[in-house]
């Protein structure tokens, strides 16, 4: 009898193993459903105060809108120049990110000597951990100085805009063609080892014709990239509505609108105009996630081989091009980026020091709070360090749950719901979360809270919605990366399929998972658009509760840039950039570290050798 008792025990441990399974499922899916809120909460938004455009009866009001003036005093509130600003500029950026991240791209893996595969690679993984507010910053006191006495224009225009904004969205394009590449190459060499080959015509004739859905992948994404971007449109486009005559004149983006009207108007017809760009900066976005979607359900076209071997004098023509290209690339932007960067370091390294965080401040007294720092960086460090702290209290267990429902346990059309929701969440420009937290305190004080306002918490809250698509697909990923075995193996010691996420599976991908929670916070650390619109103000000291006001990093960078009255503000603007700078890259540095130990095969012997021995000891 005492082997019945045991059965009887086995049974009914596994069927609370079962039914502690269903709990859980439930609980995953409610996090992951919580991005169909999120897409489904900024609709909203942007319907609701849509809502006096489309009820008037005379359509006056949405013609108003809709036309190609912007003149409030005239009572022309057209945003049509706007739009045409937003798709002129990120289609320039994209011509010129485009074919130079693509000649990098060639370059680092063949066209040029060996030795340089690494350091130009290495470059573009450090352009991705600089902020938009730095690149701006570097660009209004260096690149428009240049462009003003070189081209006899104010300097404040397109062109400057196109040029800082391709050094942004260029990373993004290099990254994508580069893993396009380390996917086709590996099964090319005994093909051009066959029939002799060199690296570069194998990259030029046989790889690149097979890339051709990384390349429109690229293209999309640097283009999403460019349209939602808002501080390096709003610093130096010089934001006259209208449509540019041509690169040297001025212009005026969506996303730039949406951050000048927030801060001056808020009462006329101009702060209805927000939702409209709100209404069409989200129409882009989805068209480029559809975009994404089709390119990735659409026939292998990067799988096939060429179809022929071209002439002999199309082919020297090309490998021609193909060298031009990448050595213009492999010139042109280290030396923007490290003209731009060396000029933030020529600037900021002689700011460090104490007096840059606490002014005429005792480092203690401040310290412990018991005296105000007024003219240093200190109040602008903490708060950008609550801020970071609130959000990923937020994001992180939200998002690291979806990530695993979305890996484990969702299937059918629910899961894809829930995919596409996480996608078309990651596409939405970082200025259209800041406008959704603004929307969110205005129907409180509509409806249920009268006093309510814009506040840290606010500001948290908006960031953890931006860095939920990351953090869920991080996980996803990870989790999704390791082999099928460890899955089969805990099966067969009969764990369910929450021990199995828990024991198993989850402590093998723990460093990816760690490195994109890391990528997260460095991501919320640097954004600027979207505390701009919920809370973040110049002078408001440490914040000494969530509802407070505060200051932070990224802020303080671009109004001392635009509002600096003396040479001390403008070097306290350098310094607080070079401090930002150095967080972003560690940040990013440590993610990178522990994605590359997860990826080795040390880290998957351990993981697999962790599911044995806890399968075991369960």
């Amino acid at each position: 009898m005492p082997g019945a008792r045991q059965n009887s025990g086995n049974s009914g441990t596994g069927r609370g193993a079962r039914s502690g399974d269903r709990l859980v499922t439930a609980l995953l899916f409610g996090a992951s459903a919580m991005s169909v809120l999120c897409v489904v909460g900024i609709l909203g938004f942007l319907a609701w105060f849509c809502l006096p455009l489309l009820a008037d009866p005379s359509g006056g009001q949405l013609a108003s809108f809709l036309s190609w003036q912007w003149r409030p005093t005239s009572g022309q509130f057209g945003i049509l120049p706007m739009a045409v600003g937003s798709l002129l500029l990120g289609s320039s950026a994209l011509l010129l990110a485009w074919p130079l991240g693509l000649g990098l791209t060639l370059f680092a893996h063949g066209l040029g000597p060996a030795w340089t595969s690494r350091p130009l690679m290495a470059l573009v993984r450090l352009m991705t951990s600089v902020p938009t507010v730095v690149y701006g910053l570097a660009s209004v006191f260096l690149l428009i100085p240049l462009v003003r006495s070189g081209l006899s224009s104010s300097g404040f225009s397109w062109l400057a805009a196109a040029l800082t904004l391709a050094l942004l969205v260029l990373p993004t394009i290099v990254l994508v063609l580069d893993g396009q590449l380390r996917l086709v190459t590996p099964g090319l060499r005994l093909t051009t080892a066959a029939i002799g080959l060199t690296r570069a015509q194998e990259l030029v004739h046989l790889a690149l014709p097979m890339c051709g859905r990384g390349l429109k992948t690229a293209a999309i994404l640097g283009f999403g990239r460019a349209v939602g971007d808002t501080l390096l449109p709003l610093m130096l486009s010089g934001n006259a509505a209208q449509v540019p005559g041509g690169p040297l004149d001025s212009l005026r983006t969506l996303t730039a609108h949406i951050a000048l009207v927030v801060a001056t108007d808020s009462q006329s017809a101009a702060y209805t105009s927000l939702f409209a760009c709100g209404a069409l900066l989200f129409g882009m976005s989805l068209a480029v996630n559809l975009g994404l979607r089709r390119l990735g359900s659409s026939n292998g076209a990067s799988s096939r081989m060429p179809g022929g071997c071209p002439g002999r004098t199309r082919e020297l023509a090309t490998a021609l091009l193909a060298q031009i290209l990448g050595w213009t690339s492999a010139c042109v932007v280290p030396a923007g980026v490290c003209a731009l960067l060396g000029y933030l370091l020529w600037r900021g390294l002689p700011t460090l020091g104490a007096a840059l965080f606490f002014g005429d401040t005792p480092p203690f007294d401040a310290i412990l709070r018991d005296a105000p720092v007024f003219d240093g960086l200190w109040p602008a460090c903490l708060g950008t360090l609550y801020l970071v702290l609130v959000a990923s209290a937020l994001a992180i267990p939200l998002g690291v749950a979806s990530g695993i429902h979305l890996a484990e346990f969702a299937t059918g059309r629910a899961g894809r719901l829930l995919s596409s929701c996480v996608d078309l969440l990651a596409g939405v420009p970082s200025i259209l979360m800041g406008l959704f937290g603004f929307a969110l305190i205005l129907l409180l004080r509509r409806t249920l809270w009268p006093q309510a306002n814009t506040c840290l918490l606010l500001s948290a809250l908006c960031l953890a919605l931006l860095v939920l698509p990351y953090l869920i697909s991080a996980t996803r990923t990870c989790l999704e990366a390791l082999p099928q075995e460890l899955r089969l193996t805990a099966a067969s010691l009969g764990l369910t399929r929450w021990q199995t996420v828990s024991r198993v599976l989850l402590p093998a991908a723990s460093r990816g998972v760690l490195g994109g929670v890391i990528l997260a916070v460095g991501r919320a650390a640097e954004d600027t658009a979207v505390i701009m619109l919920t809370g973040v103000v110049v002078g408001a000291g440490t914040p000494g509760a969530l509802t407070d006001k505060f200051e932070a990093l990224p802020f303080t960078i671009y109004f001392l840039a635009a509002e600096h009255q003396t040479p001390q503000e403008l070097d306290l603007a350098f310094g607080a950039a070079l401090t930002l700078l150095c967080l972003t890259a560690a940040l990013f540095a440590i993610a990178r570290s522990l994605r590359n130990s997860l990826s080795n095969g040390k880290a998957r012997r351990w993981g697999a050798g962790t599911s044995v021995h806890q399968g075991t000891a369960a």
